[in-house]
């Protein structure tokens, strides 16, 4: 049985880019890519952490606390929710936390096209949780792809600070680091990956083109 002294330098890698781009955190790297590196850097430094704390809060904290819950009553084995069957709760409290975070962020005063990351962001959760019903689509994979999306957008209006290409080719490298994690430790199948991926980037870019 492998355990943690004895795991390979890649296995590692791979888990920590999982965490690292946990779901849950997906939107809190969003809002601060958003409150930093646009036009809203000139926000004072209060408000942006006291707005960034309260996505933290709704998208992270609570989904967390909520699936810990889960556990304990052994309705989910772990925080990764490796069971599709399992994902079923979790994905709904996470949906209701995310319309939450919409809702928060619009009451900010926030952009249109911030408001429509998060709105995004919801239906490529409602997206995943009609397709886990019967496939196993991934979450880490749709979620850094709705990240990847929402910055070609902010990329390609200008609205982004610095070099567009640079933020491109990190998303990009995002990507596929995560997608070679998820793969690497055996979560999905190269089509799941790459099925959560599309539906994250499309739909994200989608709701912002159209904000």
């Amino acid at each position: 049985m492998t355990d943690e002294t004895t795991k390979s330098p890649s296995r590692k890698t791979a888990e920590v880019l999982s965490a690292v781009f946990s779901p849950l955190l997906i939107p809190t790297y969003a809002m601060a890519i958003a409150l930093w590196a646009t036009i809203l850097r000139v926000i004072p430094l209060s408000v942006k952490l006291w707005s960034l704390s309260g996505v933290f809060f709704l998208t992270a904290v609570v989904p967390t606390v909520i699936i810990l819950l889960l556990m304990r009553r052994g309705q989910v084995k772990d925080l990764d929710i490796s069971d599709r069957n399992e994902r079923f709760k979790p994905f709904v409290a996470a949906l209701i936390c995310y319309l939450a975070a919409t809702w928060y962020v619009w009451e900010l005063n926030a952009p249109s096209w911030l408001v429509a990351f998060f709105v995004g962001a919801t239906l490529v959760g409602i997206i995943e949780l009609l397709v886990t019903i019967r496939w196993k689509i991934s979450a880490h994979t749709g979620s850094i792809g709705g990240l990847a999306g929402a910055i070609f957008w902010l990329a390609s209006s200008s609205i982004i600070w610095g070099n567009p290409l640079v933020w491109i080719s990190l998303a990009v490298a995002a990507v596929g680091a995560v997608a070679w994690a998820r793969l690497y430790l055996d979560r999905h199948t190269p089509l799941q990956v790459l099925a959560g991926a599309l539906v994250g980037a499309l739909t994200v870019y989608l709701s912002l083109y159209f904000s």
